[in-house]
């Protein structure tokens, strides 16, 4: 598998930003998020100040899965995402994650996501949610207020193919891997 050196801009805003765990994403060139963050209220949005995870989503993404241990090489990562073909994901039925802040996020449907995430699962990880749920995060709101983007949204629907993979890992360093697109 071709890997692919990351560009300035999907480098961390913070040096030696570190996590306790690291994941696999599945990137998308959405041009119409601006479109759907328009009709989000400012004032609903969801920040915490020098926390840029938090707030509108700019780079629009899939996670394969969360929770890879340091242990885990970017060679396991290509390896398996090697083994599997990407097509066309349907984002759609906006709904929530409620926590302390609601998450405004699509449902995502699409080829080998599934298969990815069980494979992916064979390594090195560990987390609390043990069911796989594929999803694109719009961005976080307010508590209480997210619930009337969901009707607003409701319907909507975007096809989309992923552009490319990245393995975050827990110490902060990004690599983007190519992946095979149907």
């Amino acid at each position: 598998m071709k890997r692919i050196k990351l560009f300035e801009e999907f480098m961390l805003e913070k040096e030696n930003d570190a996590y306790s765990h690291g994941c696999v994403m599945l990137y998308f060139d959405f041009p119409e998020m601006d479109e759907i963050h328009s009709k989000i209220d400012k004032e609903d949005i969801y920040e915490e100040e020098g926390d840029r995870t938090f707030g509108l989503e700019d780079e629009p993404h899939c996670t394969l899965l969360y929770g890879l241990k340091e242990s885990v090489k970017v060679s396991e990562v290509e390896e398996i995402l090697d083994r599997h073909t990407f097509g066309t994901c349907t984002l759609h039925n906006a709904s929530l994650f409620e926590n302390e802040y609601d998450v405004l996020k699509f449902d995502v449907k699409g080829d080998s996501l599934h298969e990815c995430n069980e494979a992916l699962c064979e390594l090195p990880f560990e987390s609390d949610y043990p069911d796989y749920h594929p999803h694109s995060t719009i961005g976080y709101l307010k508590k209480g207020t997210g619930k009337k983007y969901c009707e607003i949204m409701k319907g909507d629907e975007y096809r989309l193919v992923p552009s490319y993979a990245v393995f975050s890992q827990p110490d902060g360093t990004k690599t983007k891997i190519t992946i095979k697109i149907d």
